[in-house]
């Protein structure tokens, strides 16, 4: 499974219902699901999620958007951290 990569959920759903280009899900739990590192999908899933990560979104805890930010910022250091060219900006992984 060292070609997979392990995501969080609920950004992922989000990003599917939204109609985006989605990676396939290969296998799945309650909260996370696991992805191909070479899917063709993966770039579009990376930009919405870091989108969505960006500091400033005005959401706190309890906001409907506070899971989806707090997700997307999980699902980008988990993609940034198995494929790093993903990260263009040269963010730290850390």
């Amino acid at each position: 499974m060292e070609d997979l990569i392990k995501i969080p959920s609920r950004f992922y759903w989000d990003h599917y219902e939204r109609d985006l280009e989605s990676p396939k899900v290969i296998k799945e739990t309650k909260s996370h699901l696991w992805i191909r590192k070479d899917d063709e999908h993966l770039s579009e899933l990376y930009s919405d999620a870091d989108y969505y990560a960006i500091p400033y979104i005005d959401t706190r805890p309890g906001d409907y958007l506070w899971g989806i930010v707090v997700s997307a910022r999980a699902t980008v250091k988990a993609l940034e951290k198995a494929v790093p060219s993903l990260n263009k900006e040269g963010k730290s992984n850390e």
